[in-house]
Order: C-alpha cells, then sequence, then structure tokens
C-alpha cells in the first residue's frame, strides 16, 4: 500500500487480522502445536508452545475500524501495522512456522488493504533461515513495504551468523525492519507492577541491539534499516557506555559502526527524551509512534512531537516524512 501524501503517519500501530481465529480454528490440521483458548475471563487466545501466559488478544487490536475513529480523532491519516508481538511464533517447528506466517500475511494484507490508511508489516519465521528468505520473497510479492521481527529468533540471537543471509537480503532490498520486543523478563525483581511491560521490552530491545552492533553485524550490512520501537529502550541513553565498553576491549565491532543502521519511534511520553532522541539520531531518522492501541501506549503520540524547540520542518520530517521514505517501495 502507498501511504498518503498528505497528513502525519503513526509508524508504530499493531492490527490482528480479524479473520485470523478463525483461519486458525480451520487450520488446526496444519497447525498443531497453535492453540486457540477462550480464558474464563472472557476474549479469545492464540498461544504456543513456549508462551509463558496466555492473554487474550485484545479487541481493539482486531477492528480496523476503530483503529480508523482513533486515527480520525488525533489527527493521523495513516498507520504503519504489524501484528501483536505475542504472534511472531519463532517456537514453532520450520515448517508449521511457514505455513503460520503464511497465513497471517495473507490475511494481514488483505485487511490492511481494505483500510486503504494501513501499511502493513510482514511477519518471517526467524528459526529457520531458508523458510525466511523464501517469506521474504512472498511478502514482497504481496506488496509488504517492510517486516516486522523479535528480539530474537527463537533459540538464536538476532547476530548469530546463520542469520547472515537474512541481514544481507534485508539490506540489498533496502526493507525497512521493525524491531518489536516480547512481554518477557527473565529477572524474578522485574516481574511485578508492570515491570515486564516498562522494563522488560526495553531491556529486550537494548540485548538485542547490543549484539547487533557488538558483533558487527550491523556494520557488515550497511544497507539495514533497523527501526527501534520505544525510542530505541535505553540505547541512546546508554550510548556513552556501549562506546567506552568498546574501547575497552568488550565487544569487537565499534557501535558507532553500525549506528547509521537504526531508525527510532517517538514513544518516549516526554518532551525532553524526545528531544535528547532527536539530537542523538538526527531528525531525519525519529518517526512518529503510538503503540496503538495497548494500554500503555501514547494516547496524544503528537502532543511530545509539538512540544519540541525545533523548526516546522523537523517535526514534519518526523511526524510523516521519514515514515513516507521508509516505508516506500
Amino acid at each position: 500500500m502507498a501511504l498518503p501524501s498528505d497528513g502525519c503517519i503513526d509508524a508504530h500501530a499493531h492490527l490482528v487480522p480479524a479473520k485470523l481465529v478463525e483461519a486458525t480454528e480451520r487450520a488446526a490440521g496444519n497447525l498443531p502445536n497453535v492453540t486457540v483458548s477462550r480464558p474464563e475471563g472472557g476474549g479469545v487466545a492464540i498461544s504456543f508452545p513456549s508462551t509463558q501466559a496466555v492473554r487474550p488478544i485484545p479487541p481493539a487490536v482486531l477492528d480496523r475500524e476503530r483503529s480508523h475513529a482513533w486515527m480520525d480523532a488525533h489527527g493521523i491519516a495513516a498507520q504503519v501495522v504489524g501484528v501483536w508481538a505475542d504472534l511472531f511464533a519463532y517456537d514453532l517447528p520450520p515448517r508449521e512456522a511457514a505455513y503460520w506466517t503464511r497465513m497471517v500475511n495473507e490475511l494481514l494484507v488483505e485487511e490492511t488493504h481494505a483500510s486503504g490508511r494501513m501499511a502493513p508489516l510482514a511477519i518471517l519465521p526467524l528459526q529457520d533461515t531458508t523458510l525466511a528468505l523464501q517469506e521474504l520473497d512472498r511478502a514482497l510479492d504481496l506488496g509488504y513495504p517492510g517486516v516486522t521481527i523479535g528480539c530474537s529468533a527463537g533459540a538464536d540471537e538476532l547476530d548469530h551468523d546463520r542469520l547472515d543471509e537474512v541481514w544481507a537480503a534485508l539490506a540489498d532490498r533496502r526493507v525497512p525492519v521493525v524491531m518489536h520486543p516480547g512481554f518477557r523478563t527473565s529477572d524474578v525483581r522485574a516481574t511485578a507492577y508492570g515491570l515486564p511491560n516498562t522494563l522488560g521490552r526495553a531491556y529486550d530491545t537494548d540485548v538485542a541491539v547490543a549484539r547487533l552492533l557488538y558483533s558487527g553485524r550491523l556494520a557488515k550490512h550497511p544497507g539495514v534499516r533497523l527501526v527501534l520501537m520505544h525510542g530505541g529502550g535505553a540505547v541512546p541513553y546508554l550510548w556513552g557506555r556501549m562506546q567506552r565498553n568498546h574501547a575497552l576491549g568488550d565487544g569487537p565491532a565499534d557501535p558507532a559502526d553500525g549506528l547509521a543502521c537504526l531508525y527510532f519511534d517517538s514513544v518516549v511520553y516526554r518532551e525532553q527524551a524526545l528531544s535528547y532522541l532527536v539530537d542523538f539520531a538526527g531528525a531525519d531518522r525519529v518517526l512518529l509512534g503510538s503503540d496503538y492501541p495497548f494500554p500503555i501506549m501514547d494516547p496524544e503520540p503528537l502532543r511530545v512531537v509539538r512540544e519540541l524547540v525545533p523548526p516546522d520542518d523537523v517535526r514534519a520530517r518526523i511526524c510523516a516524512d521519514n515514515a513516507r521514505a521508509l516505508f516506500v517501495r
């Protein structure tokens, strides 16, 4: 889908195809490790072998018209949408994962085409390199302008050597990659007070990005365009520490060599944080985001951008121009 030529673009939003639950139930024979359940508290959930907590799919993320109404109310012309990160399914056996991603991608492109205001992001079966490359080809043939991935590929980290072919293909074909963290933390101290969402997602991003930088994976493939959610976690604010760590000999590659690959959304909630992010990354590498429709979303995503001191052209780049430049094929 081509993004509209006018108006603000929310580059961090979510949509799950409304037909996905029904399609998953129909495909049970091909998806033996995917479970559809209806928890006692209501709603419907889709879970996988390693799902730690079965969470019902939020109704709002299934409702395209509700997304349209929210955009209208907040002065947003279009959204770049990926599915809920709980649905990446990196723990499925490879062939089953290929079937799942194919089904999800076909349903999502159908849903967003009907919208006319949404640019979809494809998912990939990263647990198998060959299948991931095949699905990338299919997704691009379907018209996808980008892909979305998690902060690891199942049992493997994103800097694993077997994924080098995937990074090479994404770089060579100039496919933007939206990296979205999961709802997890291995630290038992961070399981209360909503900390998996507050800190866990940021930490997931930090580890993945640091590994990609220190391993030299991004420096090797400078054509990669990696969009980080939630303002990049703590990466922009720990940058000096990361460089100092490299200077001490811990980390073979200089993180600065991969910095140009990184883009950031604006979901930091505070003008002071966004101002620093723009200063750190440059106005051409920050994109408006909301994290719609989850409770942690920025309820007024344009507010923090409008509070910025920089001139109107900087705000225009963040609110629309950067997304148009990135998500165009």
